[in-house]
C-alpha cells in the first residue's frame, strides 16, 4: 500500500508497507497519481522508510503543481465537446493524444510534451471541422504551454529523467554505475573547523568532514574526482563492465584471490574497449574504473570499499539495516553518518561476497548470525539476518589495526602521560600479569596489543582466542616470536563439537612448550574466566594479559560472583587491572580514549591500591593521568621537554610503593626506585619520539617500525650500564639516549620525509 494517508495538512507515505522500492520509476508512477486523485489540500509530504524524508511546502508545491496540471488535463479529456464534431476522421486520433500525453506524464514527462509538440493535422477535408479542429488545437496549445510552465517539468527538463528530479526534490540522487540512492548533504551542514577534517585516501579519494549543528550531527562525505572527471563514453563502458559482471556469483571460490585477478582483468578489458571505441582514458584512469568495478562485483561495494582504505581513522562500520544510513565510528570526530544507503540485493551481496571470502563460513536462514574475517581488507564482519532480525540485513564492521599501537603514539593522541607510558613498560618487562578493561570500542585490545612491544624479540609471545584483532603478522615481520593459537570460542558453553580445545586445556598445552607470555582476548564465558584464574593459580608467575568487558572493580566482582559463581578473592590473582574510558569535552567535542583508572593487587592486605587516576581538565591538554604514589610533578605531566633526570634522582619522593613493585622489587634485590627511575628513563625516550613526530608533522615516528629502532637503542644503552647489583647509571644513559637518537633522526628522518613529500604528490 503506497497511498497518501493524509494527518491535518501532512501528507504521509509508508514505504514499510509499499510494495514498490521507494524512488523506483514504479513507485513514482503510482506517486504522481495518487497525488492526481488527491482530494484535500495539503502543505508538506513525509515518505517515512528507514529514514523520514520530508518535503518542504515549497517543494511539495513544485509536486502538487504537477499532479494538479494533469489533474486538469484528466477532466478536460472527459470532455467530448474539445474534440470536434465526432464525423471527423480526426476525432479518434484526439483522444487518443490525450490519452497517450497523460500516460507518459507519469512516467517520461519530456516524452510526453514530444508527443503534443509534435501533434499534426491535415487541413479538414469539410468546413463543417474546421471549427472543431481549431477549438482542439487550442485546447492542445494551452495544455502543452501550461504542462511545460511547471517547475517540476522544467526540473526534470533540466536533469533529463523524472526519476532524477523526484530524487533532487527528495534529497538523494542515483549513482551513475549502480541502481542505489544516496543522500545528499544538508545545505545546513558546514566543514568542520579541524586540519583533520579533510584528507585524502588512495585511489584518489577525498575525504571531507561535515558538522551539521542544527541537528549536533557530522557527515563523512567522499568524493572520487579522478571517477567524476571520467569522459560520459568511458563511465558508460565503466556501467557496461559493472552491469554484465554482476550476474556472477562466485560460489566456494576464495574472493581473495579473485579479488586481484578481476582486478586485473577488467583492467585490461577496459584499456583494450577504450582503445577499440576511442575513448580517452589514461592508465591510471583504468585502474581507478577496474577497481570501482571490482568493488561491486567481487567486494563489498564500492561505498564500502573505499571506507576500508580510511584505516588510520575509521574502526568500525555499522549497517542497522537495508536503506538505513551506513554509519562509521572516526578516531578523530566520534560516530558519523556517511551519505549511503545499500538496497536490499546489493547490501545482500555485499554480506554474501564478505562470507564467501572466510572458507567454510555459511550465512543463510539456518545460521542467521556470522562472524568472518576477510583477510584482504583485514576485516572482522558480524553479519545477522532473519530469523535472527525482524526482516533485515544488520552488519558491524571492524577494520582491524594492520599495525599495532606504541606508547609513543598513545602520546600523540594524548591518551596517556609519558611515566605513565614509561611505567606500563616497566611493569610488563617484569612479567605482571594484567586485565585491561572498559566498555566496547574504549581501545582495550590495541592496549594489549601494544604491550607486546615491550615484551621484545626474546621472549616466546603467544595470542589465543579471537586473536584477529591482535596484528600478529606486524609483530613476526620485524622478528617477534608469536606464535598464535585457536581455542573453541569463548562465548560458548560446554564441549566444542569442532575438535578444538579449550582456553585452559589449550594453555596449558603450550606453557608445557616453555615459558611464554600468553594473551588472551575478549574474555567472554564463565569457563574461560574460570581457565584464566586456575592458570594464575596453579602457575605462579605466568604472564598473562587479558582484556573483558568492565567498567569497575565492583564490576568484575558482580560478574564472577553473581554470573560465574566464582568467588571474588580469586580477582588478587591478577596483577594488575587498568581501566580504558572514553571522554569528551562539550557534546560536540573530540572524543578521546584514555587511561582511566589502573590499581594493582595487594594479595598480603587483600586490597586493591589505586596507582594512577585520570584528573580531568578544561580540555585535553588541561588533563593529566595523575601518578599517585609519586611526589614529584613531572610523574603527572604531559610536558617533558625540560626534564631532567639527574633532577628527579636527587628529589625523588614516594607517597608509598605500589605493592606489585614491591613484590617485584623484593624478587629481583632491585630497590622499587631503581624501576621507578627506569619508568621515567623510558617515558622520556617515548615522549622524544612522540615530540620528533609532532615537530616534523610525521606520525609515521610513532608507529611500530621507528618506534621500535628507538626503544631497542634506549633498552640496549640501559642494560650496557646495569652494575652486578642490578642498578643503572640513568644520568649517563639519558645522556647516552641523547646522543644515540640524535644519530637514529640523523639516519631516519630523511627517508621519513621523502615518503611523505611522494605520497603527497599522489
Amino acid at each position: 500500500m503506497c497511498n497518501i494517508v493524509i494527518e491535518g495538512d501532512i501528507g504521509v507515505v509508508d514505504m514499510g508497507r509499499c510494495s514498490f522500492g521507494f524512488a523506483t520509476p514504479e513507485f513514482i508512477d503510482f506517486h504522481i497519481r495518487d497525488l492526481v486523485a488527491l482530494e484535500k489540500p495539503i502543505k508538506k509530504i513525509i515518505y517515512e522508510e528507514e529514514l523520514s524524508f520530508v518535503l518542504s511546502p515549497e517543494k511539495t508545491a513544485i509536486l502538487l503543481e504537477y499532479a494538479h496540471v494533469l489533474s486538469n488535463v484528466e477532466g478536460i479529456r472527459m470532455r467530448k465537446e474539445i474534440y470536434g464534431h465526432p464525423s471527423d476522421p480526426q476525432y479518434p486520433k484526439r483522444i487518443a493524444l490525450l490519452k497517450r500525453f497523460l500516460e507518459y506524464a507519469y512516467t517520461q514527462p519530456l516524452t510526453a510534451a514530444r508527443v503534443l509538440e509534435e501533434y499534426q493535422e491535415p487541413p479538414p477535408g469539410k468546413a463543417v471541422f474546421l471549427k472543431g479542429q481549431q477549438l482542439f488545437l487550442g485546447w492542445v496549445r494551452g495544455i502543452l504551454k501550461r504542462y511545460k510552465a511547471t517547475k517540476f517539468f522544467q526540473l526534470v527538463k533540466k536533469l533529463t529523467n523524472l526519476r532524477a528530479a523526484f530524487l533532487t526534490l527528495i534529497g538523494l540522487k542515483s549513482m551513475f554505475f549502480m541502481d542505489m540512492l544516496t543522500m545528499e548533504l544538508p545545505k545546513e551542514a558546514k566543514p568542520v573547523k579541524d586540519p583533520k577534517g579533510k584528507y585524502r585516501l588512495p585511489y584518489d579519494i577525498d575525504v571531507q568532514i561535515y558538522e551539521d549543528t542544527e541537528k549536533d550531527m557530522r557527515y563523512y562525505v567522499m568524493e572520487k574526482p579522478t571517477l567524476k572527471a571520467l569522459p560520459k563514453e568511458a563511465k558508460k563502458l565503466l556501467k557496461e563492465l559493472i552491469d554484465g559482471e554482476l550476474k556472477n556469483i562466485f560460489v566456494d571460490k576464495d574472493l581473495n584471490v579473485i579479488y586481484a585477478l578481476k582486478m586485473n582483468e577488467y583492467k585490461q578489458w577496459i584499456m583494450e574497449k577504450a582503445l577499440e571505441r576511442d575513448i580517452k582514458i589514461t592508465p591510471h584512469q583504468a585502474v581507478i574504473m577496474a577497481r570501482e568495478a571490482v568493488n561491486w562485483v567481487v567486494g563489498m561495494g564500492a561505498p564500502m570499499e573505499d571506507i576500508f582504505l580510511d584505516r588510520r581513522y575509521v574502526t568500525d562500520i555499522y549497517i542497522d539495516a537495508e536503506n538505513a544510513p551506513i554509519y562509521i565510528d572516526h578516531k578523530e570526530f566520534g560516530i558519523m553518518h556517511t551519505l549511503y544507503r545499500y538496497p536490499r540485493e546489493i547490501l545482500d551481496r555485499a554480506f554474501k561476497n564478505a562470507v564467501f571470502s572466510s572458507k567454510g563460513a555459511k550465512f543463510d536462514g539456518m545460521h542467521p548470525v556470522v562472524d568472518v574475517v576477510v583477510k584482504r581488507l583485514a576485516l572482522r564482519a558480524h553479519l545477522q539476518r532473519p530469523p535472527a532480525t525482524f526482516g533485515e540485513l544488520q552488519g558491524a564492521l571492524r577494520l582491524l589495526a594492520e599495525e599495532p599501537f606504541t606508547y609513543a603514539q598513545y602520546l600523540w593522541y594524548k591518551s596517556f602521560t609519558p611515566f605513565f607510558a614509561g611505567y606500563d613498560d616497566v611493569m610488563v618487562t617484569l612479567g605482571t600479569s594484567e586485565a585491561v578493561l572498559g566498555v566496547k570500542g574504549v581501545g582495550k585490545t590495541s592496549f594489549t596489543a601494544a604491550k607486546i612491544a615491550a615484551i621484545g624479540p626474546n621472549k616466546r609471545i603467544i595470542p589465543v582466542q579471537d586473536i584477529w584483532e591482535i596484528p600478529v603478522r606486524a609483530y613476526r615481520k620485524r622478528g617477534f616470536h608469536i606464535g598464535a593459537a585457536k581455542v573453541a570460542p569463548s562465548d560458548r558453553e560446554g564441549p566444542s563439537t569442532s575438535g578444538e580445545l579449550d582456553l585452559v586445556s589449550m594453555a596449558n598445552a603450550l606453557l608445557r612448550m616453555g615459558d611464554a607470555a600468553l594473551i588472551i582476548n575478549e574474555v567472554r564465558s564463565r569457563i574461560a574466566m574460570q581457565g584464566i584464574i586456575n592458570l594464575l593459580n596453579t602457575q605462579p608467575g605466568v604472564f598473562l594479559l587479558y582484556n573483558l568487558h568492565a567498567e569497575s572493580l565492583g564490576d568484575i566482582r558482580d560478574r564472577l560472583e553473581l554470573v560465574f559463581g566464582i568467588p571474588a578473592a580469586s580477582m588478587f590473582a591478577t596483577d594488575r587491572y587498568t581501566f580504558l574510558k572514553k571522554v569528551r569535552f562539550g557534546r560536540r567535542g573530540r572524543l578521546y580514549r584514555v587511561l582511566g583508572y589502573e590499581f594493582e593487587s595487594d594479595r598480603e592486605e587483600k586490597k586493591f591500591k589505586k596507582v594512577f587516576e585520570f584528573s580531568r581538565g578544561k580540555d585535553i591538554d588541561h588533563s593529566t593521568i595523575k601518578c599517585l604514589f609519586v611526589e614529584n610533578p613531572e610523574a603527572s605531566t604531559r610536558d617533558w621537554d625540560n626534564l631532567d633526570i639527574g633532577k628527579i634522582i636527587d628529589t625523588l619522593s614516594l607517597k608509598f610503593v605500589p605493592p606489585l613493585l614491591q613484590k617485584r622489587s623484593e624478587e629481583t634485590g632491585i630497590k622499587p626506585e631503581q624501576y621507578i627511575i627506569q619508568a621515567f628513563y623510558k617515558g622520556k625516550v617515548f615522549y622524544d619520539v612522540y615530540k620528533a613526530a609532532v615537530e616534523h608533522d610525521l606520525e609515521e615516528l610513532v608507529h611500530l617500525d621507528f618506534f621500535l629502532k628507538a626503544n631497542t637503542i634506549a633498552n640496549r644503552i640501559m642494560i650496557s650500564l646495569e652494575d652486578e647489583t642490578g642498578n643503572v647509571d640513568f644520568v649517563k644513559a639519558m645522556a647516552n639516549w641523547n646522543e644515540a637518537y640524535k644519530s637514529l633522526l640523523k639516519e631516519e628522518l630523511p627517508r621519513y620525509m621523502k615518503e611523505k613529500e611522494e605520497e603527497q604528490v599522489k
